[in-house]
């Protein structure tokens, strides 16, 4: 087969930096699925991009569509064919009307009989003839967060289109997309190379461009914008401060780059280095420059879309803009310091929480409560529930400075730096930064944002703020994640019932009522499915999690300890496991109905069920209490003792005899061995591989 490459460039307005990661995966699952749907045959392809143009290259793209085999279903054998094998007019009718040839027809059984089937050859047809119609199809599939309409008609994208490209090899592939048609015209660089400019075959296309000063390959800018960095960096005798997140996004606002270095007075060195960075990277998207130990330099660097030949002026400005802002940033500095961050909660009154939640201060108020709860419940000493009550006071007090104000992404951290300024112990004044870290490292810290996610998600719950979909505006989600990974980090055990219990309590004391139904079942669930996601996820099987949680846990950590135990029996031991869920599932289906678990050793006739009844007796407090302490291994094996007698009592002892005393009897003890692991999972929904060995 014939092979080219195929080049498909869309010209756009300038993307917006914060949609980028989805438009880029966007497209490069609605393209895979577009040429498979489409039949068309290739190698790779790689998703290009600046922020100007979106591009598709594929590499060895088949000139011809991949045949198909279609298997179609005909009339019954009965009426389409005689005794002898010969065909009579239905089975020749349809052969005609399907246009199959009557070599390729054949009888087949199905579930509702047997059918006469033919088999239906499509030949691929040119590549080029199908691309209009698939590239078509591709960008009104395409589905972005944000999208915009514009000119006539109903169509719609992430952008205005200005221009398009399409090639299969040097040939031009005509299509039209919202008025705009495709050719093989081009643009280079906005200021650098404004005229068009013509792209003579797909395989030409990068060294096109980036001679019109554009590197359109993703991988290939970053890179070059990295090498710059650290040439400008070396130059200068410090080091770049390497962020990721302002690297992907710099990548995306150029399309030739290059690194030009600025300095600021010495001064403002004496801000929070946090400061000083979120300055340069949140508001001119500047990288900063370190020293051999990490400290901060008067210097930056800023990623220009252009050579830095020349570019003296450009240097200029960017110092006056980034000085006018880190004066800004003294001033509050300096403001902020007169007053100290305990004067600032009473403030907290006139900061909104959320509608109908009111304000910070109740919940800075429900905070100091939380987190004695906590505190005592995790068994912390008097003295640090001390400092719990004092962090969670002043939590939320720097909302109210005049930094976090102008810089609302520094909340917390500069709450930790007002707290140290004015005195406060170094662990309040820790737990104040981390309260805001989706897994805090300090004691202090993961209590405190425990105590304060989980009242955001009980108060939103509370007033029916539930996520749904992919709709979740307060990012409730992130939230419960965070508190699943504390708890299981720190492996502490605690009862979220009583937990979500106490925080609706302390909601109504301040008179909030909940205006749903059993909102604390609600939260329970929530979190239970972060808990069930991130089990999943690590690789845990479906039906172990769903046997741990058909006993409705209570503890995230105890649900995820008994998971974790499971999946080590069942993907080490898992014919102990097998005999183990054997033995329980012959207890459990036999009993599922049945109330009670009382047994009568005079209503006990067969040796068989006096045996089992003896090693039950024997057994079943140590299996309880090594349930209890978390001793799952000493359990199961307690339970491995009884296989036997209860593998003996199912072959002589009949369950669902005519006496209804020994009947009843029986399934009481059947019960009596179910509820042994009542607390702990139904075992009889772990679903063992087939060709395991069940002792």
């Amino acid at each position: 087969m014939d092979k080219k490459d195929f080049l498909f460039e869309i010209g756009v307005e300038e993307l917006p930096t914060s949609l980028i990661q989805e438009i880029f995966a966007e497209v490069e699952e609605k393209f895979a699925e577009t040429l498979a749907k489409f039949r068309i045959p290739y190698e790779d392809f790689r998703v290009l991009g600046t922020p100007r143009r979106i591009a598709l290259y594929v590499r060895g793209m088949g000139t011809t569509q991949e045949p198909v085999v279609q298997e179609i279903k005909g009339p019954a054998k009965k009426i389409g064919m005689d005794e002898q094998g010969n065909l009579l007019p239905p089975a020749l009718a349809f052969a005609k009307a399907q246009g199959i040839a009557l070599q390729d027809l054949y009888v087949r059984e199905t579930e509702k009989g047997t059918y006469i089937f033919g088999r239906k050859f499509e030949p691929g047809k040119p590549v080029k003839e199908v691309l209009p119609e698939a590239l078509l199809h591709f960008v009104t599939s395409l589905e972005f967060s944000r999208s915009m309409l514009w000119g006539e008609g109903d169509f719609r994208f992430v952008r205005p289109i200005r221009w398009l490209v399409a090639l299969l090899g040097d040939e031009e592939i005509p299509l039209c997309i919202a008025g705009v048609s495709a050719s093989r015209m081009s643009f280079g660089h906005r200021f650098l190379s404004p005229s068009w400019l013509s792209v003579p075959c797909a395989p030409a296309y990068e060294e096109i461009l980036e001679k019109a000063w554009v590197i359109v390959d993703p991988v290939k800018r970053r890179n070059r914008i990295i090498e710059a960095l650290s040439q400008s960096a070396q130059e200068a005798g410090v080091h770049w401060l390497r962020d990721e997140e302002l690297l992907e996004e710099v990548n995306f606002l150029v399309e030739y780059p290059d690194v030009l270095v600025g300095r600021f007075s010495e001064k403002y060195l004496t801000l929070p280095s946090k400061l000083l960075i979120t300055v340069m990277k949140h508001h001119q998207r500047y990288f900063a420059a370190c020293d051999d130990e990490g400290n901060l330099k008067p210097l930056f660097f800023v990623v220009v879309n252009r050579p830095r030949d020349g570019a003296e002026k450009i240097v200029r400005g960017n110092e006056r803009v980034l000085r006018a802002r880190l004066e800004d940033a003294l001033f509050f500095f300096e403001e902020d310091k007169r007053q100290r961050p305990a004067d600032w909660v009473e403030h907290l009154r006139g900061v909104l929480f959320q509608e109908d939640l009111g304000s910070m201060y109740e919940k800075t108020k429900r905070l100091v409560e939380l987190v004695t709860y906590l505190g005592e419940v995790l068994k912390r000493s008097e003295a640090e529930i001390a400092l719990l009550r004092r962090a969670a006071f002043l939590s939320k007090a720097d909302l109210v400075s005049s930094m976090v104000r102008e810089f609302p992404e520094l909340q917390g951290y500069m709450g930790k730096v007002y707290a140290l300024l004015s005195g406060e112990e170094e662990e309040v004044a820790l737990a104040i930064e981390e309260s805001y870290l989706s897994v805090p490292e300090t004691t202090l810290g993961s209590i405190l944002s425990l105590a304060d996610k989980m009242d955001t998600i009980v108060s939103s719950f509370s007033l029916g703020r539930i996520p749904t979909g992919s709709q979740d505006p307060l990012g409730l989600r992130r939230l419960g994640q965070s508190i699943v990974d504390t708890l299981l980090l720190r492996g502490w055990y605690c009862s979220l019932s009583e937990w979500i219990t106490e925080n609706l309590n302390l909601l109504l004391a301040q008179g909030f009522e909940p205006r749903i139904e059993n909102p604390k079942e609600e939260v329970m669930r929530f979190l239970f499915g972060r808990l069930r996601s991130f089990l999943l996820e690590s690789g845990k099987h479906y039906s172990i999690i769903q046997a741990v949680f058909a006993t409705k846990p209570d503890d995230i950590c105890e649900a995820a300890q008994r998971v974790e135990f499971l999946h080590e029996l069942f993907m080490k031991e898992r014919e102990f496991l097998a005999a183990v869920v054997t033995g329980f599932t012959r207890a459990y289906n036999i009993s599922r109905d049945f109330e009670g678990e009382g047994v009568r050793e005079d209503l006990l006739v067969e040796e068989a069920e006096k045996a089992l009844y003896k090693e039950l007796r024997k057994r079943e407090e140590a299996i309880r209490g090594a349930l209890l302490q978390g001793e799952y291994r000493k359990a199961f094996e307690f339970f491995w003792g009884i296989i036997p007698l209860l593998n003996r009592f199912f072959d002589e002892v009949l369950v669902m005899c005519d006496d209804p005393l020994l009947r009843e009897n029986r399934l009481g003890l059947m019960k009596r061995i179910v509820n042994l692991f009542a607390s702990f999972a139904n075992l009889s929904l772990i679903v063992v591989e087939e060709g395991t060995k069940v002792v």
